[in-house]
């Protein structure tokens, strides 16, 4: 090669390197191969197969999913491109110039302006979610209002690379169903861990996350669920999905407080529901609570009406501290269809648990007066009722009602039970 090629060539390589990016292709000897795509040119020292190579394809996918979610012009930004690079071994791409020395020394992934890198995982699902995480950072820096303060970033991040991969289509913001639709993920996991140690994180701890909380996994599952929370419930979805136009803004917390100053209240105790029920498959719908306060109970028993695909519901019945009610229930109702009917009473069925108690099982809980006060909701605490109970109440308030299941399991239930409830001497 003449010297003045080589020159050019090495002058090229290095300000490509100084600005973080590529000057060349890798050569062949690198063990570095190339899968370019409309929107990604990733580069990875992994063999071809079919789930590698559709990483283009799934990158690509994502982009015009990325521009609906976060109201940007696909067509104005039709040429955007990232660079990405997927490593089995960091020390390969070192010794390639594919990765500076200078980048942070990053467990998993990493974005930064027109590049990524992430490295291989034992999950095929949690590699593309790794791609897809990094490129919703990117994305939302390049071509959106930026990335926010790192509750935002990161819960946006793993909200909308959560994601499906079927018959060659990418469903983003997917909210699984089941722990096999992605594996190794363990979102879900850490949050129910959490909750059963009694370290359950508030929304106001998380929004206080600062860089270093991310050095730890277990931020990311807390992070995730704040914004799938927040996203998934029908009563803040509309303004949480305006919070990435604040994302540049240096009052983002400020204004995210006014934003829900509102009912600030019932977002916590809705965010204290959904930790303590939070299962695959949550039905938002069927799970919100309608809040109400009860009336007092005279001297003749009250009849409530319990929807079997529901979860907390509210009786109507306002239950005085330093009292005793009796509770009776009655009816048959259904907990699954397939591959047959499953019919239940308030006893539950036996065959099958959840949550140490039998399935379809009639629960109460007392939600206090005082919201307020300090300290989890009543509905976070529920007792177990069955056919028949007789609750002493500490604590002033709405007695609530529903039948023990899976919050990603109501929507196969059907029919009614019927409590009766009395004050009792």
């Amino acid at each position: 090669m003449p010297n003045l090629l080589r020159y050019a060539l090495l002058l090229a390589l290095f300000v490509g390197m100084s600005a973080g990016g590529l000057a060349a292709d890798p050569p062949s000897a690198s063990g570095i191969r190339q899968i370019v795509s409309k929107h990604l040119t990733l580069h990875t020292d992994l063999p071809p197969s079919p789930e590698v190579d559709s990483l283009g394809e799934v990158f690509d996918q994502a982009f015009p999913q990325w521009c609906a979610y976060f109201g940007v012009d696909a067509t104005q930004h039709a040429d955007w491109h990232m660079r990405g690079f997927l490593m089995k071994s960091r020390e390969r791409f070192e010794a390639a110039g594919l990765v500076s020395p200078k980048l942070p020394q990053f467990p998993n992934g990493w974005a930064q302006g027109d590049q990524l890198w992430f490295f291989d995982q034992t999950s095929v699902y949690y590699r593309r979610h790794l791609l897809l995480h990094e490129g919703t950072h990117a994305f939302m820096a390049a071509l959106a209002s930026g990335t926010g303060p790192p509750w935002f970033s990161e819960g946006m991040a793993e909200l909308l690379a959560t994601h499906r991969w079927q018959d060659g289509q990418l469903t983003l913001n997917f909210f699984p169903l089941s722990r096999e639709d992605v594996p190794k993920w363990g979102r879900i996991e850490i949050v129910q861990t959490g909750f059963a140690e009694r370290r359950a994180k508030s929304l106001t701890t998380i929004f206080a996350y600062d860089a270093r909380a991310h050095l730890e996994n277990e931020a990311y599952g807390w992070c995730w669920a704040a914004a799938a929370f927040q996203d998934g419930n029908p009563r803040y979805q509309a303004r949480f999905r305006q919070l990435h136009r604040l994302a540049g803004e240096p009052d983002f917390a400020a204004r995210v407080s006014k934003l829900f100053a509102a009912d600030w209240q019932t977002l916590n105790e809705d965010w204290q529901v959904f930790v303590a029920n939070l299962d695959y498959g949550y039905d938002f719908p069927r799970m919100q609570v309608d809040y109400a306060t009860g009336a007092p109970l005279d001297a003749s028993p009250a009849k409530v009406t319990v929807a079997a695909d529901r979860g907390w519901q509210a009786s109507g019945i306002h239950l005085e501290a330093g009292k005793k009610y009796h509770l009776s229930a009655s009816g048959r109702y259904s907990v699954a269809q397939e591959p047959k009917v499953w019919q239940c009473e308030p006893g539950g069925i036996t065959i099958r648990y959840y949550h140490s108690q039998p399935l379809g099982i009639l629960l109460a809980a007392v939600r206090s007066d005082d919201v307020q006060a300090k300290g989890s909701s009543g509905l976070t605490r529920p007792m177990v009722v069955g056919l028949d109970r007789t609750l002493s109440v500490d604590r002033p308030g709405t007695l609530y009602l529903r039948i023990n299941d899976s919050a990603g399991s109501l929507a196969d239930n059907a029919g009614t039970l019927v409590v009766d409830v009395s004050p009792s001497e």
